[in-house]
């Protein structure tokens, strides 16, 4: 028995050795593990990333700043100034070292003592959300060299303030072309991420860009670039050594194609003709362009109501958010807002003339067709359940009429008859399925954007069985999302499922005043560099837009048109004259149409008044469309603000008292 307790013993004993071995074996190789991946390490910082360690040590100790560049002029196609540059005496508050509670009321109370400025808005502009956290931001603007000097005499006592000349957008021109110009800020990162602005082309955060119109469109031309600073500061940021890095590159002068002059009257004739509208109606808002039908230059565009940019020429802040938008008086509402761009609405009796080119292009009719004008009319027209009738906006008579005619007294059921044919034959439950009306209603220049050099533009509607599908779950369309022929009934005058813009509607008369061709408006003509010695501009680029689109129509379809339009204006029964008793058609004749968009009852008044034209009607130099927004009828509201700036263009001394048309409604 003891013998095998013993051979037991001396096992368990060698079993013990050989299990720490093992274990001293496996420690030993984790120290040595370890020591080897210190070693490598260290290697690794020592020699393979030791220069970017070293660089990463010299950026520690110097700072690249930026001062923004000065912005390119905005003229007119004459060289006056819309748009320019001045300096703001600015002080501003460094966010990354006013970075505590306690800092900031100790650095504000400073300053509002010192400024006399109260806290509460030096609170306000410190915290301004859109201004990056990473920059400094103004808190006073336009201090006075007194002040400055005060507090660059007493620096220490305004840890992270600096006084800065900041160069600021200036409107010698006042709030005219507004809309057209645009504003600039600070650009957010959405924009930065935007295909408008890519980083690689030098933009960064806190950078001062064009957030609209033409300062938009052209920031990469009108903006510079910056001067680049560097600093080399010490341990504990003290500036040791300066040196520049990038010099300032100014930015280049924008011409635009339109005329102040002629701009300055469109905006006159626009707010005049609102002011008389609401003697009778609401009349919140309009729109006006004045545009070269040969080339789509535009000469004038005119929103109203207007905006002085120049109080955004610091930027865009949340208060100046709270005073142009969101606002529900008539005078303030979306002040920012360019109707003759943003705004689509149903464009009534002015969109008659597609229709009938349509019409000729489809088959339908042809120039030399009469339709007779009744009362009303119903469709089917053997009647019966689901049949509808549609009535003309009088209770007359005017028999049998050919296309002229019928643009002159604008009857409804002539092109009633139109849409319903077209329907017959081309419509999506008829016919061969074509939808003809809006295929060429999309080449006319609707539903889509007219490719103008501003942003946001709307493209419009028009309407067709693809969008009843699309929308009949929230009951634009019958549930199966079925398209109905009345749907264009309606949009053969301008009504419905139909939407455009004051500018769609001027490049659709353009065409008809040029023979057929759809330009492209545009309002940039070229960029110019301007010599430190103040001599001539040279022109560095010339803006190229291109031929435009030309409509399958002959000159035969374009004469009944061009007469009808014509017939509007000095006509025995044309819904125009009203508005132009007493102008002088003879030497300037007019061509154009009324239109009233209905949007609530005939009596409300709630229409969309509108008059598209062009002039001189024998040799077109310009086209003209005015929308007015619930005021009242395109005769009596619209009209009488195109014949104002017709006058204003043409040097008219002398205007004769407007009349209402005969026809109001139309």
């Amino acid at each position: 028995m003891n013998h095998f307790a013993g051979s037991r013993e001396e096992g368990k004993s060698a079993f013990g050795i050989e299990r720490v071995t093992l274990r001293l074996a496996v420690f030993g190789a984790i120290i040595i593990a370890i020591f080897v991946a210190l070693f490598f390490r260290l290697w690794f910082l020592q020699v393979l990333a030791a220069p970017d360690y070293q660089r990463v040590a010299r950026q520690n100790r110097t700072r690249i700043v930026e001062s923004e560049p000065h912005r390119g002029n905005v003229r007119d196609r004459n060289g006056r100034i819309l748009v320019t540059n001045r300096n703001s005496l600015s002080i501003t508050v460094d966010r990354q070292i006013v970075n505590t509670p306690r800092q900031e009321h100790k650095v504000l109370s400073r300053l509002s003592e010192t400024l006399a400025v109260g806290m509460k808005e030096l609170r306000t502009n410190l915290k301004d959300d859109t201004v990056s956290p990473y920059k400094p931001v103004a808190v006073v603007t336009d201090v006075s060299e007194k002040d400055a000097s005060y507090i660059r005499i007493h620096q220490d006592d305004f840890p992270g303030v600096r006084v800065e000349r900041l160069p600021v957008r200036a409107y010698p021109a006042g709030s005219l072309a507004a809309h057209i110009l645009g504003y600039v800020g600070e650009i957010s990162p959405a924009l930065l991420e935007s295909d408008d602005y890519p980083a690689n082309r030098g933009y960064g955060p806190g950078d001062i860009v064009g957030k609209d119109g033409v300062e938009y469109t052209y920031d990469r031309f009108i903006r510079g670039q910056p001067e680049q600073t560097k600093y080399v500061v010490n341990s504990t940021g003290d500036q040791v050594q300066k040196a520049r890095t990038q010099e300032e590159v100014p930015g280049r002068d924008l011409y635009l194609t339109i005329d102040a002059r002629i701009q300055g009257i469109t905006e006159k004739a626009l707010a005049s003709g609102i002011e008389a509208a609401r003697a009778s109606y609401l009349a919140p808002a309009g729109g006006a362009v004045v545009m070269d039908p040969d080339d789509g230059e535009i000469i004038a565009m005119a929103s109203y109501p207007d905006y002085d940019p120049s109080i955004l020429a610091d930027g865009f802040s949340n208060k100046d958010n709270a005073l142009l938008g969101g606002a529900t008086e008539v005078n303030t509402d979306d002040r920012l807002t360019n109707r003759t761009v943003l705004g689509a609405f149903p464009s009534g009796s002015t969109f008659k003339v597609v229709t009938a080119e349509a019409a000729i292009w489809s088959g339908i009719a042809s120039p030399y067709t009469y339709l007779p004008c009744p009362p009303a009319v119903t469709y089917p027209p053997e009647g019966g359940p689901g049949s509808v009738t549609f009535n003309n906006w009088t209770s007359a008579d005017y028999g049998s009429m050919g296309l002229s005619e019928s643009l002159e007294v604008s009857c409804d059921t002539f092109y009633y008859a139109l849409g319903w044919q077209m329907e017959n034959a081309f419509g999506a439950a008829n016919g061969d399925g074509s939808e003809k009306f809006q295929e060429y209603m999309r080449m006319a220049g609707f539903g889509h954007d007219t490719g103008i050099d501003l942003p946001y533009e709307e493209d419009g509607l028009v309407a067709d069985q693809a969008w009843c599908e699309a929308n009949a779950d929230i009951g634009y369309c019958p549930p199966a999302g079925d398209w109905l022929p009345g749907y264009t009934v309606n949009m053969a005058i301008g009504q419905g499922e139909l939407t455009v813009t004051p500018l769609q509607m001027a490049v659709t008369y353009a065409a008809i005043a040029n023979g057929g061709t759809i330009v492209q408006p545009h309002l940039a003509q070229d960029l110019r560099k301007v010599p430190e010695d103040g001599g001539e501009p040279e022109i560095v680029k010339e803006f190229d837009f291109g031929p435009g689109k030309k409509l399958p129509l002959d000159e035969a379809a374009w004469a009944p048109i061009r007469q009808g339009l014509v017939d509007v204006i000095s006509g025995d029964q044309g819904t125009a004259t009203g508005a132009f008793a007493g102008y002088p058609q003879d030497r300037f004749p007019v061509a154009g149409k009324t239109g009233t968009a209905q949007i609530g009852s005939v009596e409300s008044g709630l229409n969309y008044a509108w008059f598209t034209s062009y002039a001189p009607a024998d040799d077109p130099e310009y086209v003209i469309a005015v929308y007015l927004d619930r005021a009242g009828h395109g005769g009596e509201s619209a009209a009488p603000v195109a014949r104002e700036i017709y006058e204003g263009i043409f040097g008219i001394d002398q205007k004769a008292e407007v009349q209402l048309s005969q026809d109001p409604s139309n």
